[in-house]
């Protein structure tokens, strides 16, 4: 190798001394770049498993609080004084509710019930009626009670293994609904995870500052009188005491829908606040991870909370309030308004019956009903028709719920536009059979007409309708197993109408004398409020629903009295009697000596599964007067001086005829007019 040579060979060699510890160091760049991604990498991984876990855990635990609200949703009771309640209404569709003649009844929401009630109030304060808003104080008592036996149910529903039951009698087990919820929502993205067994954990609460309901407020808005954080979107909210004249009113945490609501908001109970039922419900549960870097794993804990919903029966006939005049209008009486300030009928020491039918409708079955006695519930208050018909109408109001309109309410009872119309005719001929199976009627004279005034609430607004059409003496009405019947005896004297002659006849049927009655200027009342007690245990045989219009065909009975000490009667059904004159009846409302058919007495629908009134009014309460009659010689046969007329009519296509006075009208022989005895 020249010279030249060797200097080559060296600079080479110095240049590649040079390069090796910078290919060096690329290199370890290089690996160590590639080591930070793969541990950046590693790093990424676990954050976004943790991340998928912790977000799978929370649709985990949110499942099992929605179950749990869904199941709550679903639980009723019944109640003494509500019958059925429960967090949702629910139409009469369930077999679980089946009253004891095989029909369905409703279900009423806590939340709807707090609403209607605080509508009531608002109407008896515009009316200024201070004893009727003591009477719905004292309804505000019961609902609270039966709000109280529902809280219990609740707390006990969400313990492990208690089993409820819906509607249609299947078993609600809130546990187990919400731990199966979880379950099936299990932790995937970790590759291996358990449900730490047991964990699960639901408790009941409520909201601090309360949640929207799906309770409206009441029509007009302007009475309301609710302050702007007490309501949102014409709602009411839920954990606010939303008080009207000193009265105080709390919804519950129910929407209209189930729905997640904020877990910092839960709390076991909202301070300050009078009353309140825990509703909301808080779900919490544990959830072991396996971890290859840590060989016991770690627990991860997450919580939800989850309102129920209430489902709003829509209520598409609550029940007709009826008037009932047989005899024509009593002058002192005008609207229904005049039942809270005539005078007679609202002054203190004018008692009247206050009872229920015991053992079946009154006066059916045959032998088996017996009015008796119930307990004044409402004292200091006097108990006189004025304060009856308060407690009836009030009963009426609350078939409506939330929906009914104050203002139509309160123009119903005041207004001129619902006074009483006059029956058309105003007079009616008296006819009847000249004797049993006869194929002649004869006209007795003339009488007042009669009419029913008939008022509804829309389902559409809420407003009231009202319409009057013909109604007979013979339409006697039951009265209800468990609800209340109310008579007055001589509740209206004097009366403006004054007396009317109704004779001599020289024709009546079974009596060959001559018979001088009138229409006397005095006036009974009786009072029929079928819906005073709901519920499949207390209400009876139709747990407080509205009777029905249809006829039922049954014989005719005859009763004995039996005094309770009111000074008005009692009754006891006994066997079938004889019959009576069918143109005059006993001072009773139910005709019980005239021996009249069955089919002159509205009865309640026999079936099962939804009732008929649900869909079509009934008779949900009837105020009725009957005008005394001087029975005259035919208190022989009436067995007292004083009835009612009876029958009025007879077959129309039969011909009239219109005796003369000292003939022989009944054909035996004898002028009629005479005495036989």
């Amino acid at each position: 190798m020249n010279l030249k040579q060797g200097r080559i060979a060296g600079e080479a060699a110095a240049t590649d001394r040079r390069r090796r510890p910078r290919g060096n160091m690329l290199v370890f760049i290089t690996a160590a770049t590639i080591g930070l991604i793969a541990l950046i990498a590693f790093f990424g991984l676990g954050y976004v498993r943790l991340l998928g876990t912790n977000n799978e855990q929370r649709t985990a635990i949110e499942a099992a609080a929605l179950a749990a609200a869904r199941d709550l949703s679903m639980i009723a009771i019944d109640t003494p004084d509500y019958g059925f309640v429960s967090l949702s209404d629910a139409a009469p569709v369930g077999s679980t509710t089946t009253a004891a003649d095989n029909f369905y009844t409703p279900v009423r929401s806590i939340n709807g019930i707090i609403g209607t009630l605080r509508l009531d109030m608002i109407i008896a304060d515009k009316l200024g009626d201070v004893n009727l808003k003591e009477i719905i104080k004292k309804d505000l008592a019961k609902a609270l009670a039966a709000q109280t036996l529902l809280a219990a149910e609740l707390n006990k529903a969400i313990a492990p293994g208690y089993v409820s039951k819906d509607l249609s009698g299947n078993n609600i087990e809130v546990y187990k609904d919400a731990e199966t919820a979880y379950q099936q929502n299990g932790i995937r993205m970790t590759g291996s995870s358990d449900y730490v067994a047991g964990s699960l954990k639901l408790s009941l609460g409520a909201i601090n500052g309360g949640s929207i309901t799906n309770i409206g407020l009441p029509n007009p808005n302007g009475w309301a009188n609710v302050p702007a954080p007490a309501q949102q979107g014409g709602k009411y909210m839920s954990y606010m005491n939303i008080p009207y004249d000193g009265t105080d009113f709390v919804f519950a945490g129910v929407g209209d829908a189930i729905k997640l609501v904020s877990e910092k908001n839960w709390t076991p109970v909202v301070a300050g606040l009078p009353y309140q039922i825990a509703t909301v419900v808080r779900a919490e549960a544990d959830q072991k991870m396996n971890d290859a870097r840590n060989a016991n794993g770690y627990t991860v804990h997450a919580a939800a909370c989850a309102q129920p919903a209430n489902v709003v029966d829509p209520k598409p006939a609550p029940g007709a309030l009826t008037f009932s005049f047989p005899d024509g209008l009593c002058p002192e009486i005008t609207k229904p308004g005049d039942m809270l300030t005539y005078a007679d009928f609202n002054k203190n020491g004018t008692h009247c019956s206050y009872q229920y039918s015991d053992g079946g409708d009154f006066p059916f079955p045959m032998g088996g009903a017996t009015l008796r006695d119930r307990t004044w519930e409402f004292d200091p208050l006097d108990q006189n028709v004025g304060n009856v018909f308060r407690k009836s109408l009030f009963d009426w109001w609350k078939r409506a719920g939330t929906k009914l309109d104050m203002a139509s309410a309160r123009a119903m009872l005041i207004d001129p536009a619902f006074k009483f119309k006059n029956p058309n005719p105003l007079m009616v001929d008296w006819k009847t059979h000249a004797k049993l199976g006869s194929a002649q009627i004869y006209v007795l004279g003339q009488i007042p007409n009669g009419n029913i005034h008939v008022y509804r609430v829309r389902p559409s607004d809420g407003l009231i309708t009202y319409d009057a059409k013909q109604h007979e003496p013979v339409e006697y009405l039951v009265a209800g197993e468990n609800q209340l019947y109310s008579e007055s005896i001589d509740a209206v004297k004097k009366s403006a109408v004054g007396k009317l002659k109704l004779g001599p006849f020289n024709f009546v049927p079974d009596l060959k004398e001559v018979n001088k009655m009138s229409l006397e200027d005095t006036w009974d009342v009786y009072i029929r409020d079928q819906v005073y007690q709901p519920g499949k245990s207390t209400g009876g045989r139709h747990a407080g629903e509205p009777l029905d219009n249809d006829d039922t065909a049954m014989a005719p009975l005859n009763m004995q009295f039996v005094a309770h000490g009111l000074g008005a009667k009692s009754y006891i059904a006994g066997p079938k009697g004889t019959g009576k004159t069918p143109i005059l009846s006993n001072q009773s409302d139910f005709a019980e000596t005239s021996g009249f058919p069955a089919s002159y007495y509205k009865q309640y629908a026999t079936g099962s599964g939804k009732r008929p009134t649900y869909l079509t009014n009934g008779t949900a309460v009837d105020i009725r007067f009957r005008r005394q009659v001087e029975a005259g010689t035919l208190h022989k046969i009436l067995g007292d001086k004083t009835g009612y007329i009876g029958e009025k009519y007879v077959d129309p296509t039969l011909p009239a005829i219109v005796p003369s006075p000292g003939t022989d009208a009944t054909g035996d022989g004898d002028i009629d007019g005479g005495d036989d005895d």
